[in-house]
């Protein structure tokens, strides 16, 4: 793999993502929706409402809800990235998007 300015990245990485993804080009993971949720799975999915201060659940956050122990960790270490330290929180999303992006990861 040949890398760029010696960081480590491969030319893949610059690539724009595909203009848009279709069933086909994504893989197809059964998850448990937020309405449908029962037990532990609806129990973090609270606690995903509570720390992130909205209704809204996150795909990527979906992706976790048939091992809920998991979700719930995941959560927290979002949790733990956008909350402690001193930097504020726009530009540690920026620096995840940007992440996510170079990664070409559509969430």
């Amino acid at each position: 793999m040949a890398t760029l300015r010696g960081r480590g990245l491969s030319n893949r990485a610059l690539r724009p993502p595909p203009a848009r993804a279709t069933r086909d080009d994504m893989a197809f993971i059964a998850t448990v929706p937020p309405a449908g949720a029962t037990g532990e799975t609806r129990d973090v999915y609270r606690y995903m409402r509570e720390v992130g201060g909205a209704a809204m659940i996150g795909q990527i956050v979906q992706l976790f809800s048939v091992r809920p122990s998991s979700m719930r960790r995941m959560i927290r270490s979002w949790e733990l990235a956008m909350w402690c330290g001193s930097e504020p929180r726009p530009p540690r999303e920026f620096l995840a998007a940007s992440i996510s992006r170079l990664n070409e990861c559509h969430y």
